[in-house]
């Protein structure tokens, strides 16, 4: 299977698993300290606000997404997060947060159509991957597939996710010209082996080359989760 580059999905948003919250705020302080404090935030899927009350409220601006509404004191779209994305004016955010129950890869690509990225600039995607209980069964998320530039009927998907995976943050920084500066990935234990991924992107005025070709940086790896 050829590799493209990467350094790292249904879209039901569930509770944080307790186990896995550690990873998930470093990831994201990860993220906010390297693409600077001063940005704004847009929470795809924001549930009760966890994120927001561990790192995002530190940063200079926020706003969250979530069909279901919360009594608090957060800004916050009470929609579905596609329409959202597709409907608004993505330049002023410079962190996206696609804490999915499987497989955000949908939201990914909108922000990939719509959010242009200057040579230069950083961006931060933070993303929870969880799409190898679909890849066990034979399928795989279609957004997924695309943006992985998979097509066809495949088998032995599971064996290759990790693979897949990198196919996708490749293409994702393809399509939204950037290269990937900075990885951090924390695995989960559990049957539904769950990644936490945090990217930080620069735009790049030789998308198509760069993106194909560089290979992103693994900063950290976090020890696995029960």
């Amino acid at each position: 299977m050829p590799r493209w580059s990467g350094g790292l999905q249904n879209v039901a948003k569930v509770t944080n698993h307790r186990h896995g919250k550690p990873a998930k705020v470093q990831i994201r302080q990860n993220v906010l300290d390297a693409v600077g404090r001063d940005v704004q935030v847009f929470d795809a899927f924001a549930g009760s606000g966890e994120m927001h009350r561990e790192v995002w409220r530190k940063a200079g601006g926020y706003v969250g997404c979530d069909q279901k509404w919360f009594r608090d004191e957060r800004c916050a779209y009470v929609a579905d997060n596609r329409r959202v994305l597709r409907s608004i004016d993505l330049a002023p955010f410079s962190i996206f947060d696609f804490d999915a129950f499987g497989s955000p890869w949908e939201q990914m690509l909108i922000v990939a159509a719509r959010r242009a990225v200057r040579p230069g600039e950083r961006i931060g995607v933070v993303l929870t991957e969880g799409s190898m209980m679909k890849l066990k069964q034979g399928g795989i998320p279609k957004a997924l597939g695309v943006a992985a530039g998979l097509t066809g009927k495949l088998s032995g998907l599971a064996r290759w996710r990790d693979e897949i995976i990198e196919r996708a943050i490749g293409g994702f920084a393809h399509r939204i010209g950037c290269a990937v500066d900075r990885r951090w990935q924390a695995a989960g234990k559990s049957a539904a082996q769950v990644l936490y991924i945090g990217l930080v992107l620069t735009g790049v005025s030789d998308a198509v080359e760069r993106a194909a070709d560089s290979d992103s940086r693994r900063e950290e790896t976090f020890a696995g989760l029960s």
